[in-house]
């Protein structure tokens, strides 16, 4: 460990000596996860967009763990390199040997490449936001996006996530679901989104009719006021991961009628030029 300009960092030159992994044994795979590795991620996973450095008790409140347990974890993220300490304001944040895990999943999709041109082609067009993205528990988490020229600022970029139940990206990736994964997923919802009672299943179940007979759905401002939004689910080739890409603006730039007639059937050509590419 090196102090720095006041702030604590693992040196970069240090070679640990960290235990191997532990094999799952025949007939164990569905064995619970290592409860120590589950705490440590979940302290990693409390820094969001925007946060100032947070104290080891900001931490605790967010994790419900206790402070001591807190302060083991953090003093170990230092020493790994996924932290950094201010030693003056005792806050932690974190470093850039986080964004290895990112570019690493990012890298290996392929799809994000085979559509940012056409993507990038419909946001100039029409001074838009078009994003693809995966599905991450309740949400949707932006893998790619591309951003058209407009007076209004775009606040979402990769790494940003939304409601996968208030959403057109999301009711696009439901909407490709088959009946027994989008029951399931539908179930996982209601018992992990604190938010459920928000949405409105009837929306949901409208928007995949709408997939079903056009191939998009549309959102006239469902997740956010005065943005209307299309989207369609990508499926990069059969049985992979499945995805949900859309196109949005501000309702006074985009009407529902473009959505229709020219967005929604642009975004329908982009997803099965993806699919069409991968079986060629």
């Amino acid at each position: 460990i090196i102090a720095q300009n006041g702030f604590i960092f693992r040196n970069t030159e240090y070679t640990g000596l960290m235990s191997r992994p532990r094999r799952a044994l025949p007939g164990q795979e569905n064995a619970p996860v290592i409860g120590s590795l589950a705490r440590g991620l979940e302290v990693l996973g409390v820094f969001r967009p925007g946060d100032p450095p947070l104290r080891n008790q900001e931490i605790a409140r967010r994790t419900g763990l206790p402070p001591s347990s807190v302060s083991r974890f953090t003093n170990s993220l230092v020493a790994l390199g996924y932290l950094a300490y201010d030693m003056a304001a005792q806050t932690y944040c974190l470093t850039p040997s986080v964004l290895r895990f990112g570019q690493a999943y990012l890298s290996g999709l392929p799809q994000r490449y085979r559509l940012r041109p056409g993507m990038s082609s419909l946001a100039d067009q029409f001074g838009a936001a078009v994003a693809l993205g995966a599905r991450n528990g309740a949400d949707m988490i932006y893998v790619e996006c591309c951003k058209g020229q407009s007076p209004v600022q775009f606040r979402f970029d990769v790494g940003s996530t939304i409601p996968l139940a208030r959403s057109a990206m999301g009711w696009g990736y439901l909407a490709g679901l088959d009946e027994p994964a989008f029951e399931q997923a539908m179930d996982n919802l209601k018992k992990t989104d604190r938010d459920a009672a928000r949405f409105d299943q009837k929306k949901i179940e409208k928007a995949r009719e709408e997939v079903r007979v056009r191939g998009f759905c549309i959102s006239m401002g469902a997740f956010e006021s005065g943005v209307h939004t299309a989207g369609v689910p990508v499926l990069a080739r059969p049985g992979c991961v499945l995805y949900g890409l859309t196109c949005g603006a501000p309702a006074y730039h985009l009407s529902e009628e473009q959505l229709v007639t020219e967005i929604g059937p642009r975004l329908v050509w982009l997803a099965r030029s993806v699919l069409e590419q991968a079986l060629a």
